[in-house]
């Protein structure tokens, strides 16, 4: 992994965004634990996780419905069994620091 410093775009807590990282397209989610970047593709089938829902400590697919953990990207429906790859990341004021 590579750490890469990108700007931090403005999320309010409950809501993801899509953000470039090294020329990877990343979901970026903020929850009261703070902020969590992950795949911006859903393992059940490929499909962009842009627009995902953030509930408490996990994250749904916008497609079909499959929710991840945000603390080890671990399925948590029947619609996989395949875990959502999560990315260390930390904010620094209006930067984030993320291993890529």
């Amino acid at each position: 992994m590579t750490k890469v410093t990108v700007a931090l775009p403005p999320l309010d807590e409950g809501r993801s965004a899509i953000i470039e990282v090294a020329g990877q397209r990343v979901l970026l989610c903020r929850t009261a634990a703070g902020l969590h970047a992950m795949d911006e593709h859903c393992p059940h089938q490929n499909f962009s996780m842009e627009g995902a829902r953030v509930r408490h400590n996990s994250v749904m697919c916008p497609h079909h419905g499959a929710r991840f953990s945000l603390e080890d990207g671990r399925s948590l429906s029947q619609l996989t069994t395949k875990a959502l790859r999560l990315f260390p990341c930390a904010a620094r004021g209006d930067v984030l620091d993320i291993d890529i």
